[in-house]
């Protein structure tokens, strides 16, 4: 036998040898180092069907078997640049199905499933899952081809046995002829500061701050965009700050301040008072008690941001504050007793409602909520108030809408910033309005009208019926609108948004 002979047989056997042992080719930055297939639900309590469709409430997805594929990178990289695939071929090597399947999602710490991390950390093994398609499993010897790598370089691995090069995938080219390049180092850009409060309640405020993407100076930011957040930990505050692909109104809020250059401040809602009540429905001596400790958390809050402000340059004044549910409850009255940091306030469906305050009249607020929320009568009475003190209020309550998010809200909600954003020149007029009636020795109060600040609100275009959900024309309204109904709308497109359906 010849020396080139006996070579293409040793090459011959050798890949026969790989592929009995189903060894993965691989990337020096791309690794696959287990896959597992998992037939019937694990006795080690691994559940990924669990879901969390309300807080408290946890169920089960059926169970369907499943592919367990643990995977590492050889440094940090956003999982948002990588692909993670599962290609399925029968025992002639022909594809089963015509496109890739993705991981199957999960809850990975938080009542979100995600299908991978947000970052893949050196050297650290990720699980990822790919549920096995039924009409797969029907077929005998079946085989998969699970890929993991981005555009330059992969890895790729068959299960249960066999060589990659037997199959013909689309990212062949990055398996085969990896691009060997040297990976930028990525930062988390999401800084981390906690601060206690001295009240044992709430012993401490975890804020988060993230500026926009690219921007090294947060002087340069075009504002903040303050959020508030329903979480279960800390960690899954920081991983939602982090996702502004998610297709939930907390990522169509990251995204807006994105797309408008703002820091982002966030941190976690906890239940200080009594979600089902209203400020006149506690009585004396419970409601002081309730205030002193969000008087604590709010002062904590605010030397918080202070000191984000002077370490990291971003703005301190201005800001929009956004919240749901019960982290609008938390936003709303932080924004009662610290209204000079804030430009305007979107809060949805909160349920209760802290007692309002004259000095936060500077605030733009914007409440929706829904007929069938259990605190609707609650709105109405806050929204009473509120109009009696000159606040510039825009409220919403959507016909058949309970306690939930709803499309009219978030596109309410956002325009609403966007009003807010081009009326910061007038604000300052105001605050410089009421700076020289304190310098003349005029009280507060007696520099403050009873009609909002702002001039299209105290002659708004349009005047919206919060009853029977209809708009008219501000001249129109008299005779159409009882005036306890009315509601101010200062703009033609909030007020095509408000009387929208969906």
């Amino acid at each position: 036998m010849s020396h080139s002979i006996r070579k293409r047989a040793s090459l011959f056997f050798f890949a026969l040898s790989v592929a009995a042992h189903g060894m993965a080719q691989t990337h020096e930055f791309f690794k696959i180092n287990a896959v597992k297939f998992v037939s019937s639900p694990p006795s080690s309590g691994e559940n990924i069907f669990k879901r969390v469709p309300a807080p408290g409430k946890t169920i089960s997805l059926p169970f369907e078997p499943y592919l367990k594929v643990t995977v590492k990178t050889g440094d940090r990289i956003w999982a948002e640049t990588l692909y993670a695939k599962a290609y399925y071929f029968d025992r002639a090597g022909k594809q089963m199905i015509d496109k890739a399947e993705k991981p199957f999602p999960f809850l990975r710490g938080s009542t979100t499933p995600h299908a991978m991390p947000v970052f893949f950390e050196k050297n650290k093994a990720e699980a990822l899952y790919f549920v096995v398609p039924r009409n797969v499993l029907a077929i005998p010897e079946w085989r998969a081809v699970v890929v993991f790598g981005d555009t330059l370089a992969a890895t790729a691995t068959v299960f249960p046995s066999g060589f990659p090069g037997m199959f013909d995938f689309p990212e062949r080219t990055q398996v085969d002829k990896p691009v060997k390049v040297r990976r930028e180092l990525v930062i988390d850009p999401v800084v981390e500061y906690v601060v206690k409060t001295g009240n044992a309640r709430q012993p401490q405020i975890t804020l988060f701050m993230r500026p926009p993407v690219g921007m090294t100076d947060m002087s340069q930011a075009d504002g903040v965009l303050a959020i508030c957040l329903l979480a279960n930990s800390v960690e899954e505050v920081k991983r939602r700050l982090q996702q502004a692909d998610a297709m939930d109104e907390v990522g169509g809020i990251l995204r807006f301040a994105g797309k408008r250059k703002l820091v982002i401040v966030c941190w976690g809602s906890r239940s200080l008072w009594d979600p089902r009540k209203n400020w006149d429905e506690l009585d004396r001596d419970t409601a002081k008690q309730l205030d002193a400790t969000f008087n604590d958390v709010a002062d904590a809050w605010a030397r918080g941001t202070e000191n984000l402000s002077r370490r990291y340059g971003m703005p301190n004044r201005d800001f929009l504050l956004w919240g749901v549910s019960g982290a609008a409850q938390y936003a709303q009255r932080l924004a009662l007793r610290k209204p000079h940091y804030f430009l305007a306030l979107h809060a949805h469906i909160p349920s209760s409602f802290d007692k309002p305050t004259s000095d936060a009249a500077q605030i733009l607020w914007c409440l929706t909520t829904g007929e069938n929320e259990s605190g609707y009568e609650r709105s109405l009475r806050f929204l009473t108030e509120c109009r009696a003190m000159g606040y510039p209020i825009l409220y919403k309550a959507i016909p058949g809408l309970g306690h939930e998010g709803h499309p009219v809200a978030d596109r309410l909600g956002i325009a609403f910033f966007d009003y807010a954003l081009s009326l910061r020149e007038e604000k300052r007029g105001y605050e410089e309005s009421i700076s020289e009636g304190k310098r003349l020795g005029r009280s507060p109060q007696d520099n403050r009208s009873t009609l909002p600040w702002p001039a299209t609100f105290k002659e708004p275009e349009f005047i919206g019926d919060v009853v029977n959900q209809q708009v008219f024309r501000a001249e129109e309204a008299a005779e159409n609108v009882p005036e306890g109904f009315r509601v101010s709308i200062p703009t033609k497109k909030l007020a095509d948004i408000w009387k929208s359906e969906k």
